[in-house]
């Protein structure tokens, strides 16, 4: 199954030679390889994949009460559901999934419709208006494909650190903004179109910058899409060989290693850096898991939200230098469609009659 994963990915351009879409390629590739790995974790479950909400399992939710479990109708649907369902909200192979929970509760669809509709509106703006500020710090690199660097040797220390700091925490913020008015777009599609329940798309995100641990922004606060799957690949074997503590390595050294091979599909990326990013995360909550062993929490609050934000600061700048230097900036704005990049005629609207 790798092989067929690593004959697609140099094999097929979905780019079509163009440059200004390599971001569809790297999510192409990035997708391929997910879905490689997820097809291990099936192929190697130790009990059978289970609903745990009954009402989820009906092919037509939206017009029929709770069908037949052995249909074979049901069965193509719950099918389905498994291959889109990353998080397995509904199923039993989710165990300790933290799912956020919405601000607002919204049980009717046409309500959830709505309100994911004003999120969506509002990520979108924020993600362009955010792209843009990137941009205008460095209009020549970030604006082409071939890419630019963070770093800038003509400026003195100081500012050489304000300036990759800024563009950092920028870049991920057009990320967390892109994540969000996507997934809000996909959540409207599959409430309407295939009938799904609200309850079905949970928050993608749980307020990332209040972490005050590591472990509580990667296992809790970001997305969790790809938990199972990089717990299952990296954290099972890692954890029978090498004990708990191993296991968490595992799962952000797969990471890193799914992360580096989408900028590779692209003919850039850095092992070093991107895969000692998520590996250095992993050393971050086994170190703290260590200091805490026996003791209460050594450190929690403003402190610890400090020393997590810090510490992913030192060994994050590297990394986005290295997306940013692979031309993400300008061909990342090529994945929205440009019915959507006319959002911004909405601003215009909003500061002229409102």
């Amino acid at each position: 199954m790798l092989w067929f994963a690593w004959r697609a990915s140099v094999s097929i351009d979905a780019s079509g030679g163009d440059p200004q879409k390599e971001m569809l390629h790297c999510g192409f590739v990035g997708q391929i390889y997910v879905e490689t790995m997820r097809s291990f974790v099936w192929a190697t479950a130790q009990e059978t994949y289970q609903r745990t909400d009954g009402n989820l399992s009906s092919a037509s939710q939206g017009s029929q009460d709770k069908a037949d479990s052995g249909s074979v109708l049901t069965a193509l649907w719950n099918a389905w559901d498994l291959l889109v369902n990353v998080r397995g909200v509904g199923w039993n192979w989710s165990r300790g999934l933290i799912v956020p929970k919405p601000v607002f509760e919204r049980r009717s669809r046409t309500g959830f419709v709505l309100w994911s509709a004003v999120h969506f509106a509002f990520h979108i703006l924020a993600f362009q208006a955010t792209l843009q500020v990137v941009r205008i710090l460095s209009p020549e690199d970030f604006s082409s494909v071939t890419g630019g660097s963070v770093y800038d040797p003509s400026l003195p220390p100081v500012l050489q650190l304000f300036r990759c700091v800024t563009i950092s925490y920028l870049v991920v913020l057009t990320i967390y903004f892109g994540m969000e008015w996507y997934y809000h777009l996909l959540a409207m599609l599959c409430v309407t179109v295939f009938q799904q329940y609200p309850s079905q798309w949970p928050p993608p995100l749980d307020s990332p910058w209040l972490s005050t641990s590591l472990k509580d922004f990667w296992g809790r606060r970001w997305h969790q899409m790809f938990r199972h799957t990089f717990l299952m690949v990296g954290g099972r074997p890692f954890n029978f060989l090498f004990g708990r503590l191993g296991g968490v390595i595992g799962v952000f050294l797969v990471s890193g290693i799914w992360h580096d091979l989408e900028l590779r599909s692209v003919g850039r990326g850095n092992f070093v850096v991107v895969v000692g990013f998520f590996t250095m995360n992993g050393v971050g909550v086994v170190l703290r898991a260590r200091l805490e062993e026996g003791q209460r929490e050594i450190c929690g609050g403003i402190w610890g939200w400090m020393w997590t934000f810090t510490w992913m600061t030192l060994w994050g700048v590297p990394i986005v230098d290295e997306w940013v230097k692979a031309g993400r900036i300008a061909a990342i704005s090529e994945i929205i469609p440009a019915v959507l990049k006319q959002s911004l005629v909405l601003v215009s609207f909003v500061r002229r009659y409102i």
